[in-house]
């Protein structure tokens, strides 16, 4: 038998620690068989990005790790599983889900801000599936994810015209998508590095 490894990423960062989780070898090649496939079906996409991170759901199960991996099954699933809000969404979403925009009002016409109230704005929040984000050319959000923006045009606009703006809905483009998407790919090639890492020298 041999020790097992658990890890998670917090914050971007891998961390390790030992834990009583126990492998015997037939159980640990499994493992590490399964994790190098996948980092080469995912280095050569010959597999999607959603098949990918099932596999990872099966290695963190695997190895009883999956409670210390939950970004996997929000990244499966969506992130609006588990966040309901904007707020939640900015403060909970990682980095490579926060992306540029546009705006449109009611009639598809696109919506000019001043770039101080597009900075107070923030990126956007793609809080959609890995399955839907490699399925799409284009993203919409929700209306109900910017009523915020639009009291606050009303309140802070410069005159009439800009007073009674009103964002329709917002969309990503494929430009933004793929690059959620790479952002997704680092993060999971860096668990199956780890995965094979720590096999590997245990």
């Amino acid at each position: 038998m041999i020790q097992g490894i658990i890890f998670h990423i917090l914050g971007g960062k891998v961390k390790s620690r030992v834990n009583l989780v126990t492998l015997n070898n037939l159980s640990k090649e499994t493992v590490l068989q399964l994790a190098k496939t996948s980092s080469v079906e995912l280095l050569e996409e010959t597999k999607s990005l959603h098949d990918i991170l099932l596999s990872c759901k099966n290695i963190s199960t695997l190895l009883h790790i999956l409670d210390k991996n939950s970004w996997i099954d929000l990244e499966l699933n969506g992130y609006i599983v588990k966040y309901k809000t904007r707020d939640e969404l900015c403060d909970n979403l990682p980095y490579y889900r926060k992306t540029s925009w546009k705006f449109y009002d009611l009639y598809g016409n696109v919506i000019t801000l001043p770039p101080d109230i597009m900075d107070l704005f923030g990126k956007s929040t793609i809080y959609h599936s890995v399955n839907e984000l490699e399925n799409k050319d284009q993203l919409m959000i929700e209306n109900k994810f910017l009523e915020k923006f639009n009291k606050f045009i009303s309140e802070h606009g410069m005159d009439y015209a800009s007073k009674n703006v009103r964002i329709h809905e917002a969309r990503i483009s494929k430009k933004e998508i793929t690059t959620v998407l790479a952002g997704i790919k680092d993060r999971t090639q860096e668990f199956l590095d780890t995965v094979i890492s720590l096999l590997e020298s245990d």
